[in-house]
């Protein structure tokens, strides 16, 4: 595995991914600022390689949380300058199974006690 520091990533746009206490999905995305767990960033290819085929025609714009959405995510963003994250968009449809069975396999270290229905934000620190 490779391992990444954060000042490696601080400034480009980063998306990492979790679980929730449901089974839910959430997509972060880090704007450039936003903290990444210690344990995204141990495997931060293996999320970068993810965030690369996610199909996302409207990547570089504001509508790319859309498309996310309609891939089955919630969807929060970092809060610049000092966050926390917050909930652009909740899922739309049912995620792909394939894509499910992947992040299933990303995520099993990264669960978080949280339910992303209902928080509008989600405070990250570090070992979580």
């Amino acid at each position: 595995m490779s391992r990444i520091y954060e000042e490696e990533i601080e400034g480009r746009e980063f998306d990492w991914y979790a679980i929730d206490s449901e089974g839910n999905f959430g997509l972060f995305s880090t704007a450039g600022e936003g903290f990444v767990p210690k344990y995204v960033l141990d495997i931060f290819s293996k999320h970068d390689d993810i965030s690369n085929s996610l199909e996302s025609p409207n990547w570089g714009s504001s509508d790319v949380f859309l498309d996310y959405s309609k891939l089955g995510f919630y969807v929060f963003d970092w809060d610049l300058p000092n966050g926390p994250y917050k909930k652009q968009c909740e899922p739309l449809n049912q995620m792909d199974k394939r894509l499910k069975l992947r992040l299933l396999k990303l995520t099993e270290s990264s669960k978080l006690n949280i339910n992303f229905k209902e928080s509008t934000v989600v405070f990250v620190e570090n070992g979580i």
